[in-house]
């Protein structure tokens, strides 16, 4: 009895034993199927993924690639761990990514998943993402070789040619990329602000399409516009020292300039109707432009020449406010001298060709070298008829109607222009014009 009654205990402590391990077990499995959650990745190119690339969602790490194969289709099926319980369980129209850290790397590659609607139903434990809902990665080297040779030259010609712009200058070119992060945001916003003015954004596509299709027959002026542009960038390439202190004051005018800006959009809305009546002037204006081109061409040499002269004129120029202060007043008084001189003028003009007429024909012409036998013309001399002495020493009797020195009048002060000889046979001179004072029976 008492081998038996142990045996028996044995046995009871056994049974007990074995349930409590089965129990155990079927704990551990039961919790590590509802720890892990995995969901297979159908891809055409796996894209460089190595077993243990991280998966992520929204730059956040939730779980790791457990495995990479090919099915019967030569497609690559991954397997993904999600440790992440708050994803669990994915849901229908969940999208897998392969993405890279950088373009220029090789061993950087992950998967992003974007988490369908929790409204469709779930992804179980071992259920596949299909590949119509996948996107491999797209390597540099892919992007390049769709480039013909020519294209692949000019780019890089482009880094080339970066690389010597910033030679030399590294510390100013790491300071415009930091300051490139705020520009990229405010480029964001601007551009949040466009898609959110749906129809005026709409608007701007169906002009710009126009302004488009109205400048591709010009491929031409297109291209000689590109050259000039070259051109220009390079003059400005040349000029680092003034452009670093343009780029230096833009900051505070930029910001005194923000209000003008706000209130530049009204404007240009009111503007709309003005340039749409331009329209039909715009191809005028074209011809007008094409017509400007040479001369703007030529016109190039002279421009360092005005710069110059333009820099000659500044010291002149401040001082034209001192000088106004002064010739003011002159003009002034010269203005009221010349208003009140202008009848004088008026009246004496008339009377410009007699002057002319006697200086040259009296004194320097027929009369100027005049002699006779009393010398020069320029004498006093007694001048009578033969009456003029009053019978003084003359048995000859004066006429009734003389008196004096015969043949002489007195008074005559208002001759009028062209009097000074006697009358034309056609009666042009001497001439009675309305504003000169004169007498026409002054005339000889």
């Amino acid at each position: 009895m008492p081998t038996s009654g142990v045996r028996y205990a044995w046995a009871r402590v056994l049974s007990v034993a074995s349930l409590a391990g089965a129990i155990v077990l079927m704990a551990i499995v039961l919790l590590h199927a509802n720890r892990t959650y995995e969901v297979r990745v159908a891809l055409q190119d796996a894209g460089q993924l190595v077993k243990g690339n991280l998966v992520k969602v929204g730059g956040n790490s939730v779980g790791k690639i457990r495995s990479i194969r090919l099915d019967d289709r030569n497609q690559a099926v991954l397997v993904l761990r999600i440790d992440d319980a708050d994803l669990r369980p994915l849901h229908r129209g969940t999208r897998a990514i392969v993405r890279q850290t950088s373009l220029s790397g090789i061993a950087n590659r992950y998967v992003a998943l974007a988490p369908g609607p929790d409204n469709a139903p779930t992804i179980p434990s071992g259920g596949t993402i299909p590949a119509e809902d996948t996107q491999p990665a797209v390597d540099l080297d892919e992007v390049l070789n769709t480039l013909d040779a020519q294209t692949r030259t000019a780019l890089q010609e482009i880094v080339h040619g970066s690389a010597q712009q910033v030679a030399g200058a590294t510390g100013a070119a790491n300071a415009g990329l930091q300051a490139l992060d705020p520009a990229v945001a405010q480029t964001a916003a601007t551009a949040h602000e466009l898609v959110r003015d749906q129809s005026s954004f709409e608007r701007f596509i169906v002009e710009s399409a126009a302004v488009v299709s109205a400048i591709a027959p010009r491929g031409s002026d297109v291209e000689g516009g590109i050259v000039h542009a070259a051109a220009v960038a390079d003059a400005i390439a040349r000029q680092q020292g003034a452009l670093d202190q343009i780029l230096r004051l833009a900051p505070p005018v930029l910001r005194r300039a923000d209000t003008t800006l706000v209130n530049l959009r009204p404007a240009l809305i009111e503007a709309r109707p003005a340039l749409r009546e331009a329209l039909p002037v715009a191809p005028r204006l074209t011809r007008a432009l094409e017509t400007l081109d040479p001369v703007t061409t030529r016109a190039r040499s002279v421009v360092p020449g005005v710069r110059a002269l333009i820099e000659d004129a500044v010291p002149a120029l401040r001082g034209l406010p001192a000088l106004d202060r002064i010739a003011g007043p002159t003009f002034a008084s010269a203005t009221r001298s010349l208003a009140e001189a202008a009848p004088v003028v008026a009246a004496a003009r008339p009377y410009v060709p007699d002057v002319v007429a006697g200086l040259f024909n009296g004194f320097g012409g027929a009369t100027g070298g005049y002699y006779d036998a009393n010398g020069h013309y320029v004498r006093i001399a007694v001048e009578g008829g033969p009456f003029s002495l009053s019978n003084a020493g003359s048995l000859v009797p004066v006429p009734s109607t003389q008196s004096g020195l015969a043949s002489f009048r007195s008074g005559l002060v208002a001759r009028c222009p062209g009097a000074g000889t006697q009358s034309a046979p056609d009666r042009s001179n001497p001439y009675a014009p309305p504003e000169a004072p004169c007498r026409t029976q002054d005339s000889p």
